[in-house]
């Protein structure tokens, strides 16, 4: 008894998603319980709990919910959402391989990592290309006043410009182009992680610990969010914000130097030798900016010159001598943030000059010289991009593991054609818009083909994606079926005179019963909702990538023999285009009040944090734009209290956590040492776990969950997961001895459905109500109890 009571024990609560009332967390006196009804109206009773007090435990909660809500600049986070998505490829790769893997794999993995990053650079270009294409081409170049008159003189912007120049194109394409030029800083400070609640922590290690980590976690067999400062050292690399300014500069700088240099080689009197030779310096600063790696940030000459004294067979005495030295990696951008930000600002004025060279014949007769090349090229490398992706996807799972990772570890590519799509909707929405408001009534500026083509590849794609959501569900709901939610009993096994008999009855209790019938229903949609809901996330996921492919690919492959079928394909592609508009501008409208709605009523906001908490759950990989993770933040803030409460020896900590608060807590004791997760008792509720680690199954991987098992050698003292199979969101982490299930089953007849104790039906609850439930309690007086024991 001197033992349990030498013992502190803390509660630690960590709560899901959404506002927390503190003061009803914290306050333990007493505890209300629902003796009938529902949300909407039912009884209640209260009951004093003071063995806390006799036991002396505390009760502490980790509010982190905000950092998801914000306020209504949170809003702007919606342009940011093709940045987000391609950040998630990156994290959804099948499996992160280590040195002790194979070759293959190895490749495989780097393949992987050099396609999502190639992917991510490619949307900067696009996004800085399609903010070019509207100033540069639709303003500056095709409502020049030597244009084919597509533009309405009596536009405010149409007439500023032709006030600029009256003789050439020249002034308006420069004033135009500061416009994709600050775009680049605009997204840069949109996306910026320097607010004050996104602030990192104090580190927990060292940098040099964490890097050692990584380096030797093929010795220690460590997964990846259990190594040392994986939050605060995550895999943003620090030259990946350049790299992508760098990227956007040079775009603006290529424009403005190809429109010029077509317009010389035709003859129309310009240097043509001083804008080719420019032009060789874009490309040459822009193939550095993609093959200078960020990691590479890092990496000294001690490595290379191994791996070059072992090819020559001999030692190199001049490279060991700089390997000695530590020196770095010359050449690379990454590691000259200044010299490489000063070059391409030099080349962005260069072009300027080269744009405003006087006696220069312009010839506006089609679009912009240039954006066509720009648009095709940015297309042509985002396929690429999702071949390597696809590629590298299907080598990189280990054997056995692929049937528990989304669409079998093809998740990330997937994710990848729809994050393309995406970020093209809104390229050419803003095109048709932008062409709609400066152009003439019944015409509107050319625009780049890709452009052209998402627009028409938008109805069909909603069209057939929709077919195949209902395809889907209905397949799903008929295998539900066909796994016995039907009667046990065959009909063909019921004689006559009993099937008249039962039809009679149920005739006549037709009325009676409709409400049962509904409520078994409802009950049956959602155990059907928890079994399926990630099989059908999958497989839309997967239709839907498939579905953008073969419709955006189809338009490109267009047949030139038989005259009837280039006539059908003119006559569809026509269609197609005069239905986009109108669909176009009903997203534009919905965005708009999708925004206005979010900056104005904090409880959308609320319920836009819960999309956000899963999208920005991880730090930013590839790309810089993407929203800031608020788990940058909270894991470490939480691993600090941990690791405070455990300082001490008599101290033991139960962490009671919900819904994604569940994650949360995972990632944290992830990050501690065996000795103080041998003192913590867990206690999860509606823990989603099951979601990423089929989603990102090379970090939230079954062997890390299994590490935790209460007993091993680096598990927990004690560990309790419920979840319900009404639950969509929930389900087992599958850890022996450690999930527990509430079922709902109990109510169905000959059950009483409503009894006068219970005279409306029970709640279906799903992801609700746990934390209400009195079985909850008895389990958290369990894990009590365990944590007292010596």
């Amino acid at each position: 008894m001197d033992d349990v009571a030498s013992v502190e024990v803390v509660e630690l609560q960590v709560p899901g998603l959404g506002p927390v009332d503190r003061d009803r967390l914290l306050t333990r006196a007493t505890e209300v319980r629902r003796e009938s009804g529902d949300d909407k109206a039912g009884l209640y009773r209260t009951r004093l709990v003071d063995l806390d007090k006799r036991l002396g435990t505390h009760h502490e909660v980790y509010d982190w919910t905000r950092l998801t809500i914000g306020g209504a600049s949170r809003a702007l986070w919606l342009f940011l959402m093709p940045f987000l998505l391609v950040n998630m490829v990156d994290w959804m790769q099948p499996y992160r391989p280590v040195r002790s893997d194979g070759r293959l794999r190895r490749v495989a993995g780097g393949l992987y990592e050099f396609g999502a990053r190639l992917l991510a650079l490619s949307f900067t270009v696009l996004v800085v290309g399609a903010f070019g294409e509207l100033a540069l081409d639709q303003f500056a170049w095709q409502c020049a006043p030597e244009a084919r008159g597509v533009c309405d003189p009596g536009n405010p912007a149409v007439r500023l410009l032709r006030g600029w120049d009256e003789s050439g194109a020249g002034v308006g394409l420069v004033v135009a182009a500061v416009v994709p030029f600050l775009v680049v800083f605009v997204l840069l400070f949109m996306a910026r992680d320097t607010k004050q609640e996104y602030l990192p922590v104090l580190k927990t290690v060292t940098e040099e610990t964490a890097n050692r980590a990584v380096r030797e976690q093929h010795l220690t067999h460590k997964e990846n969010l259990e190594l040392e400062g994986f939050w605060e050292y995550n895999r943003r690399d620090p030259g990946m914000a350049a790299q992508h300014v760098w990227a956007g500069l040079l775009t603006t700088a290529g424009l403005l130097t190809w429109t010029p240099l077509a317009q010389d080689m035709r003859g129309n009197g310009g240097p043509t030798r001083a804008g080719v030779l420019l032009f060789a310096v874009i490309v040459v600063m822009a193939l550095l900016t993609v093959a200078s790696v960020p990691r590479l940030y890092r990496v000294e000459l001690s490595r290379p010159a191994v791996l070059l004294s072992r090819w020559a067979r001999r030692p190199l005495p001049w490279l060991s001598r700089r390997a000695a030295a530590s020196k770095p990696l010359p050449l690379w951008p990454t590691r000259y943030p200044k010299l490489a930000l000063t070059g391409c600002v030099a080349v962005n004025v260069a072009a300027v000059l080269y744009c405003l060279v006087p006696d220069r014949r312009w010839s506006t007769d089609a679009e912009l010289p240039g954006i066509q090349v720009q648009s095709t090229v940015v297309l042509l490398v985002q396929a690429l991009c999702v071949l390597i992706l696809a590629a590298a996807s299907a080598v990189l799972p280990r054997r056995g593991t692929r049937r528990h990772m989304a669409l079998y570890g093809a998740a990330g590519p997937a994710m990848a054609v729809v994050a393309c799509f995406v970020a093209w909707l809104y390229t050419t929405g803003f095109a048709l818009w932008t062409g709609a408001w400066l152009a003439r009534d019944g015409q509107r500026p050319d625009v780049p083909r890709p452009v052209d083509v998402m627009g028409m590849a938008l109805p069909p794609v909603l069209l057939l994606g929709t077919l195949a959501w209902a395809v889907t569900r209905a397949g799903l709901w008929f295998t539900f079926l066909a796994r016995g939610e039907r009667s046990a009993r065959p009909l063909s096994r019921r004689g006559p005179v009993r099937l008249a008999r039962d039809f009679l009855a149920a005739v006549r209790d037709r009325e009676e019963q409709t409400d049962d019938r509904r409520y078994v229903g409802e009950l049956r949609a959602a155990r059907r909702r928890h079994e399926y809901l990630l099989r059908e996330l999958d497989w839309n996921l997967g239709v839907l990538a498939v579905l953008i492919a073969l419709t955006a690919g189809s338009f490109y492959v267009r047949p030139v023999h038989a005259s009837g079928l280039r006539d059908a394909w003119d006559l569809t592609a026509r269609l197609l285009e005069t239905v986009s508009l109108p669909l176009f501008a009903g997203l534009a409208g919905l965005m708009l009040l999708t925004f206005r709605t979010l900056a104005i009523r904090s409880e959308m906001r609320q319920n836009a944090g819960l999309a956000w908490a899963f999208g920005a759950f991880w730090p930013r990989a590839v790309h810089p734009f993407a929203p800031p993770s608020w788990t940058v933040r909270a894991v470490p803030e939480l691993v600090h209290r941990l690791r405070v409460l455990l300082d001490r020896d008599d101290r033991r900590v139960l962490i009671r956590a919900a819904s994604m608060g569940s994650v949360l807590a995972l990632a944290a004791i992830w990050q501690l040492e065996p000795d103080r997760r041998a003192r913590i008792a867990l206690l999860t509720t509606g823990c989603p776990a099951v979601y990423f680690s089929r989603t990102y199954p090379a970090f939230v991987c079954r062997r890390s969950l299994a590490d935790l098992a209460p007993g091993g050698p680096a598990g927990l003292a004690a560990w309790t997961n419920v979840w319900r199979d009404t639950d969509p969101l929930a389900g087992p982490v599958r850890v022996p001895g450690v999930d527990l299930c509430w079922s709902e089953r109990n109510v169905i007849p000959p059950t009483p459905l409503r009894t006068p104790g219970q005279p409306v039906f029970p709640p279906i609850e799903g992801h609700r109500g746990y934390t209400s439930d009195d079985r909850l309690l008895a389990l958290r007086d369990t894990l009590l109890r365990a944590l007292r024991t010596p």
